[in-house]
């Protein structure tokens, strides 16, 4: 009987002597070139040495060995380098790629690969043929971009391929901010212009269909007058938004008859809403086409509009007006000027423009051939940038190009939009209202803290904007305000807590009593609703006092607003913002309890305890004396604490906040006199110390 044989590592090798009976000389010489450099004959080579170091006879045995489908055609695409030298992929794979890290299909390589390479937004507005992956656009780009030759991003884009197509001089000429900047057409067009949806060229198509092909009911009529504003409001099931009633109440009280176009999503959906009452002309539309759409639809069913003196076409992107008197101060100016076409403010983005929220046409552009026929021109853009690109900017271009006379009201002293940037300045000046958009905070970076006490202070009842507020924050979080996941970490849905909350004028009592168990810390640099939705959790399972103490490090946002509504907490207001360390310490020092909780909102960090908690039975002394704390303050209920494992000797125990299946954050709690160490320690996991950063010994 034959001895079996074995491999370097003891291992028996019979069965793939068997398997890899075809044996391949010229494969394997080229395959192993030190064999032919010492001059051995191919399976001689296999049959004393090869096989014990685990070689392979052929390259059939060797792509076994790979475990997995190879897909050539995807290496190729994905390693262009690979492709131009020519090489066979799989080879290449076996013989480098594995040891280099390379992947051999798609399912294997991690999504994380593309973090720092692909940009979503970019290639989503690249690519108008995403189908099914339109709201997951790195797999598009895995799965299909990848193998066309598409770019993950703007600076791997093919500037040649647009060469042909791209007009510089039209570019230019239609788009005055490029020139302004100083900025080579055909990279802005690349980097920015794709993104906003600008044309490359005249010619270039948009998708677009007639503005009568959207039905339209007309529900209510009455008689027209000198001066009519056109006011479409976007209410997707046909109830309106909650601040559209004073507008419209506001914009009759000075003698304009209000012809009030709702835009739904279901062209039969019930149209609801107070204002029903106080329109004098109501119209149901489906939504398509944006508001230029619906001013020309309606325009064309009554061509009798363009007799107006004034005719204004107005929109619900804006709360207000703050007060009647501040509305009926910007129309005495609009019917005292002598333009005829009036903004109240004007925006250089994209070229200069009047902004389309609120504009004022007077006779005789109204009633003139060009002011006819640019309403005439208009169609149903499917995309709202083309809305802007093809109609708000170009609007008041077009009838200054054609003689016509335009004035802005309250005028924008540089390029910045100011009904973002500068929206407090503008309401003291006498700017009666505020962008919808603004007190969304949509756009990072834009300071939008106590918009509603300067709203307020004007004369404005900021309820009904924080009702619209949470309509928009559900409708964003697809009505849906608790997400099946037991830990999800859901933003959107407390944002709909928080406007409901902001709106009904409510409060949470933080009221810490004579003796509170737990201090309670939170640093703050934003995130108002998730911080709103945690106390409200706490202190609705508390069992025993409490003390909270917040620090506001600078926050720009709804924070400031809602800390106002928890009485009781102790607040601490940080103009400019401190590093985290010192921040903690500012709330530490006027902790009052002997057990100190510090809370971080929202997702779990990547660094710092993770693991499963080990057994009750194995948890230390002062882990146990702190959680019988916690359990006299929140026994078991719908908010639970759920241990984490500890890093080995952290003076903390961790705990993941859930309430009513709802992730809130993760609390450390700690003993007072072991805080100092703990926070120290702590924030150097979570958020790691600058190296100019030095501890202030006195902030405790």
């Amino acid at each position: 009987m034959a001895a079996t044989e074995v491999d370097s590592h003891g291992e028996e090798v019979g069965d793939r002597g068997e398997r890899d009976s075809s044996f391949d000389a010229d494969w394997y010489r080229e395959r192993y070139p030190d064999v032919a450099e010492a001059g051995i004959e191919p399976s001689e080579h296999y049959r004393y040495y090869g096989r014990s170091e685990n070689r392979f006879p052929n390259q059939a045995a060797e792509s076994a060995s790979i475990g997995e489908t190879f897909n050539g055609v995807w290496y190729q695409a994905r390693y262009p380098d690979v492709a131009a030298t020519g090489a066979d992929p799989e080879r290449h794979y076996l013989l480098y790629g594995r040891a280099e890290g390379r992947y051999p299909n798609v399912d294997r390589e991690p999504r994380s690969v593309w973090n720092t390479r692909f940009d979503p937004v970019w290639y989503r507005a690249r690519n108008a043929d995403l189908g099914p992956y339109q709201h997951d656009p790195l797999e598009h780009f895995r799965r299909i971009g990848l193998l066309e030759g598409r770019a993950p991003n703007a600076a791997e884009e093919d500037r040649e391929a647009w060469r042909t197509i791209f007009d510089p001089g039209w570019y230019v000429a239609r788009n005055p901010d490029v020139a302004r900047r100083g900025l080579d057409p055909l990279e802005h067009f690349i980097i920015e212009g794709l993104i906003d949806r600008r044309r490359p060229n005249a010619h270039a198509v948009l998708e677009s269909e007639p503005v009568t092909s959207a039905r339209i009911d007309y529900l209510k009529g009455g008689v027209f007058a000198n001066e009519i504003a056109l006011f479409v409001t976007h209410a997707r099931d046909g109830a309106i938004k909650p601040h559209v009633a004073h507008h419209i109440a506001s914009l009759r009280l000075c003698g304009i008859v209000c012809v009030l176009i709702v835009v739904c999503d279901k062209v039969d959906a019930a149209v609801t809403g107070v204002v029903l009452g106080q329109a004098d002309h109501i119209f149901r539309r489906a939504n398509a086409g944006f508001d230029f759409a619906a001013w020309a639809h309606v325009l064309r069913l009554h061509p009798e509009l363009y007799d107006a003196k004034i005719l204004y076409l107005v929109n619900d992107s804006v709360f207000g007006p703050t007060h009647s008197e501040a509305l009926e101060r910007v129309i005495t100016r609009i019917r005292a000027s002598e333009a005829d076409l009036v903004g109240l403010t004007d925006n250089a983005d994209r070229g200069w423009h009047i902004q389309s929220y609120f504009l004022a046409l007077r006779q005789p552009f109204l009633g003139s051939e060009a002011g006819r026929a640019f309403f005439d021109g208009v169609v149903s853009y499917a995309h709202k940038n083309d809305v802007v690109n093809e109609y708000e900017t170009q609007f008041a271009r077009y009838a200054v190009a054609r003689g016509f006379r335009v004035e802005v009201l309250f005028p924008t002293p540089d390029w910045l939009d100011a009904t973002l940037h500068n929206w407090r300045r503008l309401l003291r000046a006498g700017f009666p209202y505020l962008k919808v958009g603004t007190a969304r905070a949509l756009v990072q970076g834009v300071e939008t803290a106590d918009w509603r006490a300067e709203m307020g202070l004007r004369g404005y009842d900021t309820a009904p904007a924080d009702l619209t507020l949470e309509r928009l924050a559900r409708e964003a979080a697809g009505d849906a305000s608790v997400s099946s996941n037991p830990m999800h970490d859901d933003e959107r849905s407390a944002l709909v807590s928080m406007h409901e909350f902001l709106a009904a004028g409510d409060t949470v009592d933080l009221s810490p009593g004579a003796c509170p168990l737990i201090s309670v810390l939170a640093v703050l640099n934003g995130r108002p609703a998730r911080l709103l939705h945690l106390m409200r959790a706490l202190v609705l399972e508390r069992q025993a006092p409490i003390d909270a103490v917040i620090v506001d490090n600078a926050s720009i946002d709804d924070t400031h607003h809602v800390l106002g509504r928890l009485a009781g907490a102790t607040i601490v207001t940080n103009v400019a913002p401190l590093l985290p360390l010192r921040a903690a310490r500012q709330a530490l020092a006027r902790a009052r309890a002997d057990v100190v909780i510090l809370l971080r909102l929202g997702k779990r960090p990547d660094v710092g305890p993770s693991d499963p908690p080990p057994p009750a039975e194995e948890t230390d002394e002062d882990g146990r004396a702190l959680r019988a704390v916690l359990g006299r303050v929140w026994p078991a209920g719908e908010l639970s604490f759920e241990p984490l494992a500890n890093s080995a000797g952290m003076p903390w125990q961790a705990f993941d906040l859930v309430h009513r299946g709802n992730r809130l954050g993760t609390a450390y709690a700690m003993w007072r006199p072991h805080a100092p160490e703990a926070l120290e320690l702590l924030i150097g996991f979570l958020e790691p110390r600058r190296a100019d950063e030095t501890l202030d010994p006195s902030i405790l």
